[in-house]
């Protein structure tokens, strides 16, 4: 296990456990999917607030930024996460939240690749269809597009993997007409 997957998960599962003391599970995992968009705004922002190229005044100062930008509670653990010098590993860290927080209201989350994109009534569809079929309360679909498989999709999640895409369909025909 290497050590920013150990960190993200003391973090994220430090993070959860005072959210759920404080009532505020769903208050606070809606923040921390603002500050994912804040690093998905700016990239480099974890190794910015972590290594040498900013003073410590300019960091801090970032950090007070940060910090008004959310609740009393996300801006101690943002606070918290920079003092320990771990910035660089916030990405981590909600992910980690955010499959404690999946686990605790039974939402899977499913890769879906097909070769054309669904539209919304085939999502929904297929959403209602795989929540029954992995026993869960809700499913979150994430789509990929890959033309090669030509038709059909392939299903991954936990570890599972379903292939109906029409080229696995044709290679297993292929093997049987060669035998």
């Amino acid at each position: 296990m290497n050590r920013k997957y150990t960190v993200a998960k003391t973090y994220g599962k430090a993070l959860f456990s005072e959210a759920v003391q404080l009532n505020s599970l769903s208050e606070i995992y809606q923040e921390m999917l603002q500050l994912r968009e804040v690093y998905h705004q700016v990239p480099d922002l974890g190794n910015i607030l972590t290594d040498d190229r900013l003073s410590v005044y300019e960091k801090v100062s970032i950090i007070k930024d940060l910090e008004n930008s959310f609740s009393d509670e996300v801006a101690k653990f943002i606070h918290t996460v920079y003092d320990y010098g771990r910035m660089d590993e916030m990405l981590e860290i909600i992910d980690e939240f955010e499959h404690l927080y999946y686990e605790q209201y039974g939402i899977v989350v499913v890769d879906v690749t097909t070769a054309v994109a669904l539209n919304m009534d085939q999502r929904h569809d297929l959403e209602s269809r795989l929540a029954k079929q992995f026993h869960a309360n809700k499913v979150v679909i994430r789509p990929k597009l890959n033309p090669a498989i030509m038709g059909g999709m392939i299903i991954e999640s936990e570890h599972r993997v379903i292939d109906q895409s029409v080229r696995s369909e044709l290679a297993e025909i292929h093997s049987t007409l060669l035998k």
